[in-house]
């Protein structure tokens, strides 16, 4: 055979087919800067660019939810994943990464199967029949420092326990057999005051049940309350808000399909047009059915509360607002998530800006209104945690650059804002184009430093280099960019939620990484000195 026939590798790629198990949907949720990962991995003493400030001591944790099978339906969406976690150990000005993902009952037995045996996102009746009745949890939503351990989230099942340094999975979490919800929320509240986690499941009762079970632990993790309510409506329940004295239930128009169309191969959730935005509230102590309120306002997208607090016996909740379905895989029944006017930005008026909603306990007219706090297009709203449940001044946002020409990339944000509340100012650090940025942590720059002094660190994927950095910022000079870039050497997709834990709350705190033949000995000698 002549030189000029043999195929080079590109050719032969073009005629093998991909083995059925791994071969993805033609769509943005698993190809380019989305396709699926599929690995663990560890990085000891990661490049970084710039300098760590000594100061920073702790772990961020993160959720990447990552397709490590191919779905069984083309339409399946990217929340479908399986959880990784990420751990990035910063100490000593040096930054240590592992990735290990979720020993889910769903990751082995897919694991033993080498395919998908389990269906669309939260419809058993989608799934191989010798699955639907085990536990759907792919905890990969959002990941909480609670009894000395990390719980990965996901809002259809139970919490998955696992080591904080090793990120072996423990099991199933239900707080020592005291928690009777066969749901929970990905966004339990901790009182940084008190320790207490404040919780509940929605679809308490099963599928499409309007059925709402709240839950008080103290920081030891003993029950302190438990109320069953229900709804008005069955529908996604994503986030929460806490106060010292109530808890608030938000109530968003992605409804609950029927059963029917559920039992026909449905999308769990559908946008229903004519479904208000609703809240409800319940006292945290003693809560009494009759104590019970519902709050409605117009059709409207709530994703995450940013905070929410007391003043002159009434309850202030704060959260970015958008006029148009961000879910937009989840389009109401009968429209294509593609063509959907509902996932289309308004005409005129804001597309999101944060407001404030006030809810009064003694009302007797249900209806609300926003009021407007910070003009921005944004989402994913963190504040100082040492002001959560109480006034607050100031909150950082993931968000649209207003200034950019080009869009955000992957359904991503493109820039980090440091919002004040009281006026509505902020100032903001642009990544740049074709860079995705997400959720943020905030580490305060010591114990006692005012209210939002201190450092931001986030994840941003690269789609220039196809590789993730993990940034971190200063947040008394926002617009300078950031003060360290931590170099990973290879693509994360995009991740939903994560927090800081600092270096005194943790177990173990420096074996995030194989540490194997390192003796005590050895690091006397040779380790580095605070």
């Amino acid at each position: 055979m002549s030189e000029t026939h043999i195929p080079d590798l590109r050719a032969v790629e073009a005629v093998l087919e991909l083995q059925p198990e791994t071969k993805y949907p033609e769509t943005p949720f698993f190809t380019g800067p989305e396709a699926p990962c599929r690995f663990e991995a560890e990085v000891y003493n990661c490049v970084v660019r710039g300098e760590i400030p000594k100061q920073i001591d702790g772990t961020y944790y993160r959720c990447m939810p990552d397709q490590l099978w191919s779905p069984m339906y083309e339409d399946d969406v990217f929340i479908n994943g399986d959880g990784a976690i990420d751990a990035v150990r910063i100490k000593d000005g040096h930054a240590d990464f592992k990735q290990k993902f979720v020993r889910t009952e769903r990751f082995v037995i897919e694991r033993a199967a080498r395919k998908s045996v389990f269906g669309k996102y939260r419809n058993r009746y989608t799934d191989d029949i010798r699955v639907r009745h085990k536990i759907h949890s792919t905890a990969n939503t959002h990941v909480i420092y609670f009894e000395k351990q990390l719980l990965a989230l996901k809002e259809d099942s139970l919490p998955y326990a696992m080591n904080p340094d090793s990120l072996k999975t423990i099991g199933v979490y239900d707080f020592h057999g005291q928690y009777t919800s066969p749901t929970f929320t990905a966004h339990p509240k901790i009182d940084p005051h008190t320790g207490e986690l404040i919780t509940m499941g929605y679809e308490a009762k099963g599928d499409m049940t309007t059925d709402i079970a709240y839950f008080l632990f103290n920081k030891d993790g003993k029950k302190l309350e438990e109320f069953w309510f229900n709804a008005p409506y069955s529908g996604m329940m994503h986030d929460m808000g806490a106060t010292d004295h109530w808890v608030i239930f938000v109530l968003t128009p992605l409804a609950a399909v029927s059963m029917d169309l559920l039992k026909q191969g449905h999308k769990h959730f559908a946008w229903d047009k004519e479904k208000p935005l609703m809240f409800g509230i319940v006292p945290r102590r003693n809560p009494r059915l009759e104590d019970v309120k519902w709050f409605e306002n117009k059709n409207a997208f709530y994703g995450h509360t940013g905070n929410a607090f007391e003043k002159d016996g009434c309850i202030y909740l704060d959260a970015p607002l958008t006029y148009q379905n961000k879910f937009w895989f989840f389009p109401p029944v009968g429209e294509d998530m593609h063509t959907t006017e509902t996932a289309k930005p308004p005409q005129t008026g804001p597309v999101s800006h944060y407001v404030r909603w006030k809810l009064d306990p003694n009302a007797t007219t249900l209806k609300v209104e926003p009021v407007e706090m910070v003009d921005l297009d944004g989402e994913m709203p963190k504040v100082d945690s040492r002001y959560d449940t109480k006034p607050y001044k100031y909150f950082f946002l993931a968000m649209h650059n207003p200034t950019a020409k080009e869009e955000p990339v992957g359904g991503s944000y493109n820039a980090i804002a440091k919002c004040n509340v009281d006026d509505g100012t902020y100032e903001y650090w642009y990544a740049g184009t074709g860079i995705a940025v997400h959720e943020v942590a905030f580490i305060p720059r010591h114990q006692d430093a005012p209210e939002a002094d201190g450092y931001l660190v986030s994840i941003v994927n690269r789609r220039d280099t196809l590789l993730t950095n993990i940034i971190i910022l200063d947040t008394l000079d926002m617009e300078k960019g950031p003060v360290a870039v931590i170099e990973l050497p290879f693509r994360l997709r995009n991740g939903i939620h994560g927090s800081w834990v600092d270096g005194k709350d943790l177990p173990g705190a420096e074996d995030l990484c194989d540490m194997h033949g390192v003796t005590d000995e050895i690091k006397a000698e040779f380790g580095n000195k605070p």
